[in-house]
């Protein structure tokens, strides 16, 4: 079987080409044919197309047969690199792309740490478009990991590089990602203006994908009802719903799923909110994606402390660490914990949120009041600089677990602050 000619597994319109492979079989060719392959979801009669037999890419992906120059430039063209980097391998641009595919699949998994460090040695050997996507991941893998500062830096950078390449669907995309770090950064107005930007860019261009279009939606449905814009808020949210019939991607049906709840959280629709979360609970479940499963029990316990219920919020929470424990993953509850202390860039909202469900969860368990105000103080801190309504939520939160525990008076007090800060006006008739 070394010496089978491409006659047979090489057509060209309709007729046999006749090329014989010379030289001794590589099995590093079929070694990176195979993981190039994997790596790109192809099946080897995705990959064998019209050309070639399946039976023949399985010979080469094996080392039992040559690939000669014209099956190669073929096969490179459909695996995204050139023919010469797919013969010659080594420290070539096929090894970088099959990386770059490999810490990509790590993002798309819940993976971002891990992906993280093999991007910015990836980023240090590129050049050219291959960099560009090499900054434009490791920008993504580091607002997944809670670092939106820094990723920030990042896709503004990768943004500039696709621009001077002219590749003008990864400028379109790129927006998007910096959008959605924005939004980590609690920076409604910003992400909002990406969003709209990344909309029109795409319309403008006429570039059609479904499923980055639903990303635009859901982001901005999230970003209106963050502001209190909850018509349009809906509106987006509608749209979203419409375009979820057209895709696919489950991994962005789950995304639309947690925003929808989200924005029926801010609506004040419990009901429609919990069942939202429940949805997007059996997407990632199904999927397998640990972390985001993790997380969505942690939106489901603000649900439960929206409805009052804290012991389930605190059920919520535990089964939010038990998650995170047997993927050892850090625990979910203790990242929001920490995201601010760790990463100046992370959202002072994201990290108060999760100091008030570890309040709550004490206060459930009946834990020391001294720790519940000492969890309660550092989330009033953090948002010293955020707007009213945040820090009226805290006050608010406050003010409940105090009265639970029959401290009247203080509670008294933190249910008048954050009364004042919803309603200035009542503070100043007082004066």
């Amino acid at each position: 079987m070394c010496c089978l000619t491409v006659a047979g597994a090489l057509r060209r319109r309709g007729r046999v080409v006749h090329q014989r492979a010379k030289g001794p079989v590589d099995p590093g060719v079929g070694q990176r044919v195979r993981e190039l392959r994997t790596a790109r979801g192809m099946t080897q009669a995705d990959l064998a197309g019209d050309d070639f037999t399946k039976g023949f890419i399985s010979l080469l992906e094996t080392g039992r047969t040559r690939v000669s120059l014209r099956a190669a430039e073929i096969l490179a063209q459909r695996l995204g690199v050139s023919s010469a980097d797919l013969i010659a391998g080594g420290d070539g641009k096929a090894d970088l792309e099959l990386a770059l595919l490999r810490a990509e699949q790590q993002l798309s998994a819940g993976r971002a740490v891990e992906a993280i460090e093999v991007l910015e040695r990836l980023a240090n050997k590129a050049m050219g478009s291959l960099r560009a996507r090499a900054l434009r991941a490791r920008g993504r893998a580091l607002v997944e990991a809670e670092r939106p500062r820094e990723g920030l830096v990042l896709l503004e950078e990768a943004g500039r590089a696709f621009e001077a390449l002219g590749q003008r669907e990864f400028v379109i995309r790129t927006i998007y990602d910096r959008a959605l770090a924005f939004a980590h950064l609690n920076e409604p107005g910003n992400a909002l203006a990406l969003a709209l930007e990344c909309d029109a860019a795409m319309t403008a261009g006429g570039f059609v994908d479904r499923t980055l279009e639903l990303q635009v939606r859901s982001l901005m449905a999230t970003t209106f009802a963050f502001s209190g814009d909850l018509d349009s808020a809906d509106l987006q949210a509608q749209r979203a719903l419409q375009l979820a019939e057209d895709v696919v991607d489950p991994d962005a049906l789950g995304s639309l799923y947690s925003t929808l709840s989200f924005a029926r959280q801010r609506q004040n629709d419990l009901s429609g909110a919990m069942a939202y979360a429940r949805k997007g609970l059996a997407v990632y479940e199904e999927l397998g994606r640990d972390r985001a499963v993790g997380q969505m029990w942690h939106n489901v316990a603000t649900i439960h402390l929206d409805r009052h219920q804290y012991e389930k919020a605190a059920d919520a929470i535990e089964r939010s660490d038990r998650i995170a424990k047997q993927a050892k993953l850090p625990s979910l509850e203790d990242k929001y914990a920490r995201a601010g202390s760790e990463h100046p860039g992370a959202s002072p909202y994201t990290r108060t949120r999760g100091l008030l469900l570890q309040a709550r969860a004490l206060a459930a368990r009946r834990g020391p009041l001294s720790q519940i105000r000492r969890t309660l103080n550092i989330a009033r801190n953090s948002v010293r600089d955020e707007p009213a309504r945040i820090r009226a939520e805290v006050h608010e939160a406050f003010a409940s677990i105090l009265a639970d525990r029959g401290e009247w008076r203080e509670a008294y007090e933190q249910a008048r602050t954050s009364l004042e800060l919803v309603r200035p006006d009542l503070g100043s008739r007082k004066k």
